[in-house]
């Protein structure tokens, strides 16, 4: 008796961001899902890819700088000059660490507009990008990264709470427009994900007071956020477009 097809199989997936903790986790996964991976990111995408071959799939890395339409393009027609198509786009990039954490009156306007450019145009470039392939061949997922701030708003962290909430209205918009098409778009918006960056920089006292406001008292980890991306990913969620999956334990239930 034959194994059943992968549920990604042949299938070209776009990571963007896919040199970080999350990204390139979820790349992998991908791939194991039986996508052609295209992992693009600012910094080095050699290890991801390795990674991804070494365990016999397909992949390619691209560097490139996706606040710069022109970087985006080009990295969207290198994607496609490999594979000649374009079923899945992930956008992962985002800045979070290293923001300074002050009272909205006190954000720089250049710390401001660094913040919108690095999670939002980001975000849009490759959207649009993405939705020409997409609606040609009438079919298409799309699945963007907020994160459970957006629902709740965090003290002096205005910039980046209104960056993700631009996501999820931005994702549902673009469900509205690209779903006569064929093409799904949702979002994902995780709580404190126990990254490595998140469990060296935080003190464990604040990890612990995270999961002690969640419903379920556990961490969420990085393959609880990959899982979530890769259903909206594959076909079992065929009918799902225009929402917000929150994967925070419960933190923030019935807020959507």
């Amino acid at each position: 008796m034959s194994a059943p097809p992968l549920p990604l199989a042949d299938q070209v997936a776009l990571v963007t961001g896919a040199s970080g903790a999350i990204g390139s986790h979820l790349a992998v996964e991908l791939a194991r899902r039986g996508a052609h991976v295209v992992a693009i990111d600012l910094l080095d995408t050699k290890s991801v890819v390795a990674r991804i071959t070494s365990e016999g799939g397909r992949a390619i890395g691209i560097e490139a700088d996706l606040r710069d339409e022109v970087m985006v393009n080009r990295a969207f027609d290198e994607a496609l000059a490999w594979r000649g198509r374009v079923d899945v786009l992930v956008n992962m990039v985002g800045v979070y660490y290293d923001i300074p954490r002050v009272p909205f009156w006190e954000i720089d306007v250049e710390v401001w507009d660094d913040m919108i450019c690095s999670n939002v145009r980001t975000v849009f470039l490759c959207c649009k990008a993405a939705s020409a392939p997409m609606r040609q061949a009438g079919r298409g997922r799309i699945v963007n990264v907020s994160s459970n701030v957006s629902v709740f708003g965090m003290v002096n962290f205005m910039h980046y709470v209104a960056a993700k909430a631009a996501v999820v209205g931005m994702t549902r918009s673009m469900a509205r427009e690209l779903g006569p098409f064929g093409v799904a778009v949702n979002a994902v918006a995780p709580g404190l994900v126990r990254t490595p960056n998140a469990v060296a920089e935080l003190a464990p006292a604040y990890l612990q007071a995270i999961v002690d406001g969640q419903m379920l008292r556990t961490p969420i980890e990085i393959g609880d956020v990959v899982n979530a991306v890769a259903f909206l990913a594959c076909d079992e969620s065929r009918v799902v477009t225009g929402q917000t999956l929150l994967v925070n334990a419960g933190a923030m239930a019935g807020s959507f």
